[in-house]
């Protein structure tokens, strides 16, 4: 069997979540389409499996995959010198220019706030680093929250317009951020692989695995599947596909039916 990397890791998720719930599980390799069959006691499934990767959308996907790559690296570098009680969103609006020319700088600058404690919750900073805006915002930590620094970019240039309750607004705008790419990279998924399948006999699922809301959560609670679930109240049509499943690298599954 030649299945290796995503495919093999989704293969042996599915056999383990299905193996939970029938006799008998196996996979074996497919005929590309489909990457692999799964056997579920006497049926047998066409399974697609691909990426939910911001790389798939046309727009901006570069530069804004390399900031939310940059924010993923902050929380791992920095989080942990972040107060308990706390924490930090940050908002670049990077007006297309790449997160390499801020990251030194940004990393130096963020540390020494932090040092200095001048980070209190409820407080926000805006400034501007060579033709890149941003905004850090302090927010008190969620009950059940783990993720100390997270947050999102856009393309627009400009310093963000102040508001009275500019962490709701960022809280907000993050999060419609994040769940409308998500919306827009599952729909393209499902879109581009029912052209790929659509002369493959039936029955056949899809399975996407999750390599972008990764990047914003740990898996030590249930933000991660629930994040799907509310994207999924809104895919109106599978096409050819009975059952879209979703893989997260803990190797968590979520399922979906037509």
């Amino acid at each position: 069997m030649n299945l290796k990397g995503t495919e093999k890791f989704v293969a042996e998720s599915l056999q383990s979540y299905f193996s939970k719930l029938f006799n008998t599980v196996d996979f074996e390799e497919g005929d590309d389409p489909p990457d692999i069959y799964l056997k579920i006691d006497d049926k047998k499934i066409g399974v697609e499996i691909t990426d939910i990767d911001q790389n798939v959308l046309k727009n901006r996907k570069t530069i804004d995959y390399g900031y939310l790559s940059f924010i993923d690296n902050i929380d791992k570098e920095f989080g942990h010198l972040i107060d308990a009680d706390k924490k930090i969103l940050l908002f670049f609006h990077h007006d297309y220019v790449k997160v390499s020319t801020i990251s030194k700088k940004f990393k130096k600058y963020l540390k020494s706030l932090i040092d200095a404690d001048t980070l209190k919750i409820d407080n926000s900073i805006e400034d501007n680093i060579n033709d890149v805006s941003f905004k850090i915002s302090i927010l008190p930590m969620p009950k059940n929250g783990t993720r100390k620094i997270a947050g999102s970019a856009m393309p627009f240039g400009g310093k963000v317009k102040k508001s009275r309750d500019i962490n709701t607004v960022l809280d907000t705008i993050s999060d419609c951020y994040l769940s409308g790419q998500t919306f827009n990279i599952v729909n393209d998924r499902i879109y581009d692989k029912n052209i790929k399948c659509k002369d493959t006999e039936k029955p056949i699922w899809l399975a996407l695995f999750d390599n972008y809301y990764n990047k914003f959560t740990y898996f030590d609670n249930q933000e991660h599947l629930e994040h799907y679930k509310n994207t999924f109240e809104s895919v109106e049509d599978f096409g050819i596909f009975d059952k879209i499943l979703v893989i997260f690298e803990n190797g968590d599954v979520l399922e979906f039916n037509t």
